[in-house]
């Protein structure tokens, strides 16, 4: 048996494909904008291998929908955008007819606790996990920051669970991580917008954030640090390992074939969740705003 998983990278999609032995037997990239632009091209690979499961790119995460019952709504919670535009939408609407699946993000483990998840979403996306859950498979406890091309995050692991996140739109490598008081001038003529949230971050200044976070949890536990990425050389500490392949796709496949009862099932307990990426936001005006958005995607 075949299982799929894919990684919605910033500058590509990665898809991987292992057996039921959990060993990597094909693995390519596909430009991120190449997606939205030839769907084919991309579900065309997956397809020629006939995968039994698909681990989908599931964005902010909503845990194990099957694609045949992905609605609107559903890819709206996923990816957090009214436009109902880009390389994730076009995926996830494309993926209806395939054996696929949606996979959670950090906000919906129950392994979190509550407090750290208030007036939150992001605390590590679902590709995020998907790379925790591929270390997993070769350490119990640890922490683990990713420095991807354009953003860093951070995950903890403790007695194989995720205990604890910091999503990349958290950390300051992205204008996500930004001052209330700017957040709140800056939306007085207009909305803030996607590609705003997204831009002008500071790499150092999250890297340095990113370290104290994860010292903290490394000296505390005694657990080691990993660091995984695109430029994880720039980042001046960690573990870091060399693969030919991006971890998220691997572990994604991973997470696949783990949920069909296969290789690394062992490690379910991982992946316990419930719920909506915006299930713990408990803002004053939240539900007159998400309710708005929702009639305009």
């Amino acid at each position: 048996m075949i299982f799929a998983g894919v990684d919605p990278g910033t500058s590509t999609y990665a898809v991987a494909m292992v057996n039921e032995l959990g060993k990597v037997i094909s693995y390519a990239e596909f430009p991120t904008d190449q997606v939205e632009k030839d769907i084919m091209s991309i579900l065309a690979y997956i397809l020629r291998y006939r995968p039994s499961l698909i681990a989908l790119p599931s964005g902010h995460g909503l845990p194990f929908v099957r694609a045949r019952d992905l609605d609107e709504d559903s890819i709206f919670l996923m990816t957090l955008s009214a436009s109902g535009k880009g390389p994730l939408h076009s995926f996830l609407r494309a993926s209806r007819h395939l054996p696929g699946v949606t996979i959670p993000s950090v906000i919906e483990l129950s392994s979190v606790p509550r407090h750290r998840k208030v007036n939150m979403i992001d605390l590590g996306t679902a590709d995020k996990l998907a790379s925790a859950f591929f270390y997993r498979t070769m350490f119990r406890d640890f922490v683990l920051v990713e420095a991807g091309s354009r953003f860093l995050s951070a995950l903890v692991v403790l007695d194989g669970v995720i205990v604890d996140g910091l999503g990349s739109s958290i950390l300051p490598g992205s204008a996500g991580f930004m001052d209330g008081e700017l957040a709140y001038l800056m939306s007085q003529r207009r909305p803030l917008t996607k590609s705003q949230i997204y831009s002008t971050g500071t790499f150092e200044r999250a890297v340095e954030v990113a370290r104290m976070f994860a010292d903290y949890y490394s000296k505390h536990y005694h657990i080691p640090v990993i660091v995984s990425g695109k430029r994880k050389d720039a980042v001046p500490f960690g573990l870091k390992f060399d693969f030919r392949f991006k971890e998220s796709a691997v572990g994604s496949a991973y997470i696949a074939s783990a949920v069909s009862g296969y290789r690394f099932r062992e490690h379910i307990d991982m992946l316990n969740s419930a719920g909506t990426p915006i299930d713990y936001v408990e803002l004053e005006g939240w539900e007159e705003s998400i309710s708005w958005i929702r009639m305009r995607s």
